[in-house]
């Protein structure tokens, strides 16, 4: 899917207060009119490309992939139903993070939580909060662009610090979706005519000049880059403002050279639900902003990924669990990785967008040192060095997000050429900018500590969801060595039974 956040990883919202996201529903479902398909400006509507039977087949095979990888969970997507509090990430955010100290439902939560509790979910809300609606995108995107996207996800909004996740969609899968797209908006499928980007034209140079001086003279530049493009009064931050205004230096290959041109006069004749305005271009002026937009754009190469995978040095302080609870594992990490008695467990506990699960569990001590599941299911600490690696493996994949970074979070005037993934254990948080020195710094240095345990109780009776969670001691309460839960939960606990045995 497009930008985001499944990623995930997420960067899911997942867990977040019982009472705020717990039992409401997602966005409501509504159901576009996306069969209408992508017309001249002063044309008449076309036949129907697809058959009816041919298009319920490639809708309901989409439908199948989408539900596998629960892309709702931060899309809006043709009027399918959300995904729902809490699982619905978009949504639980922008509900928490539009509350004020006089809203009722504020007020609500705040007696049954603890308003400190309220307050740092609401400070430490800052992404999944501004997604892209791939509500009939068939529309607009050519399938061939969306299927390699979908299997090769990339930076496509400087501005958007969220990004799509990286995913484990099969050709299939990605087809498949590029299918269902077309067939909702009975656009041209793949490999049918209408459907190829045809060859780059030889530009004339003077009106790829005179296009460029429109987009400027239009504004355009206010919202958008062009690779690293220099235009007159334009700022990364002010760009930081439209977070999800597009790089256009992949306009043409995303759109098309027709649609492109019948975006630039009126977005909304091309979809309904565009936010950018008309601006009232023409159709000649349109065209020779779509040839500047068509022409060659240079960028340099990504920077190296080596630098990128030096450990930062240990916190200078002792850091304790309630410390690197606070302000790492329990600010990011739990959001996919919950406990396994919580309202939502987490993609990254028992699986989800997508992925298997690995059983690792992040909300309280005890489930931490219990430890994730390899490929072959056997448990290991992630606390740990494994043979062949140099730091823990819960380091070494905060670490390995900043290479993933250099394909997925570029900023504003900043562009590069776009690296593979790089092989080996996916970088963590999924979809989310990297952990920064200082927070890896504490984690780092509360392992070296020997991963001392909580010394008192925290959260709250009775809660089974979100940073109230009981948390205590446990025996033995240091080391970074796994250790499977005690088959008597301890007397702190609110659970109702031992979680189940590991494979």
């Amino acid at each position: 899917m497009a930008r985001h956040a499944v990623a995930v990883a997420v960067a899911a919202s997942l867990g977040l207060l019982a009472i705020a996201c717990g039992t409401s529903g997602g966005r409501p479902a509504r159901r576009d009119d996306a069969g209408a398909a992508t017309v001249a400006l002063d044309a008449g509507p076309p036949a129907p490309r697809w058959a009816p039977a041919a298009r319920d087949l490639a809708i309901a095979a989409g439908e199948v992939v989408i539900a596998k990888h629960q892309c709702t969970r931060c899309h809006e997507l043709d009027g399918l139903p959300g995904a729902g509090r809490p699982y619905d990430c978009v949504s639980c955010h922008v509900f928490l993070k539009s509350l004020t100290p006089t809203d009722p439902r504020y007020q609500k939560i705040a007696a049954n939580n603890g308003q400190d509790v309220l307050d740092r979910y609401i400070r430490n809300i800052d992404h999944l909060r501004q997604v892209p609606n791939l509500t009939a995108i068939g529309r607009r995107l050519r399938p061939a662009w969306i299927a390699e996207f979908l299997q090769h996800p990339t930076d496509l909004r400087p501005g958007l610090e969220d990004a799509m996740l990286r995913n484990t969609l099969t050709p299939a899968d990605a087809q498949a979706l590029a299918r269902y797209f077309a067939a909702v908006a009975d656009a041209p499928a793949d490999g049918e005519p209408g459907s190829a980007l045809p060859p780059t034209p030889t530009l004339d140079p003077d009106r790829v000049a005179r296009g460029r001086a429109l987009f400027e003279q239009r504004g355009c530049p206010a919202c958008h880059v062009v690779g690293n493009e220099a235009f007159a009064g334009q700022s990364a931050a002010a760009l930081a403002q439209n977070p999800l205004a597009p790089n256009l230096r992949f306009a043409r290959a995303r759109l098309g050279p027709e649609t492109l041109v019948a975006w630039i006069m009126d977005p909304r004749a091309v979809w309904p639900g565009a936010t950018m305005p008309a601006l009232g271009i023409g159709r000649a002026d349109a065209e020779l902003i779509a040839d500047f937009l068509a022409a060659p754009v240079d960028v340099p190469p990504a920077p190296p990924a080596e630098p990128l995978l030096a450990m930062p040095p240990a916190a200078a302080h002792r850091v304790s669990w309630d410390e690197v609870k606070e302000r790492v594992l329990g600010k990011v990490c739990v959001h996919c990785h919950m406990n396994d008695h919580e309202k939502d467990v987490g993609p990254g506990n028992l699986g989800g967008l997508g992925y298997a699960g690995r059983g690792l569990a992040m909300r309280t001590y005890e489930m931490l040192v219990r430890g994730a599941r390899d490929v072959d299911g056997k448990r290991y600490s992630v606390l740990q060095r494994r043979p062949g690696e140099a730091w823990p493996r819960i380091l070494e994949v905060m670490v390995r997000r900043r290479v993933e970074n250099l394909r997925d979070h570029v900023r504003p005037l900043a562009d590069h050429d776009r690296p593979p993934y790089p092989a080996g254990p996916l970088g963590m948080p999924m979809g989310l900018p990297s952990m920064t020195d200082e927070e890896i710094g504490l984690l780092r240095r509360w392992i070296e500590d020997g991963c001392p345990g909580p010394t008192g109780v925290t959260g709250k009776p009775g809660f089974t969801d979100g940073f109230l969670v009981p948390d205590g001691p446990i025996k033995p309460n240091r080391g970074c060595q796994l250790r499977e839960p005690a088959a008597k939960p301890p007397r702190w606990s609110t659970r109702t039974a031992a979680p189940p045995p590991s494979p």
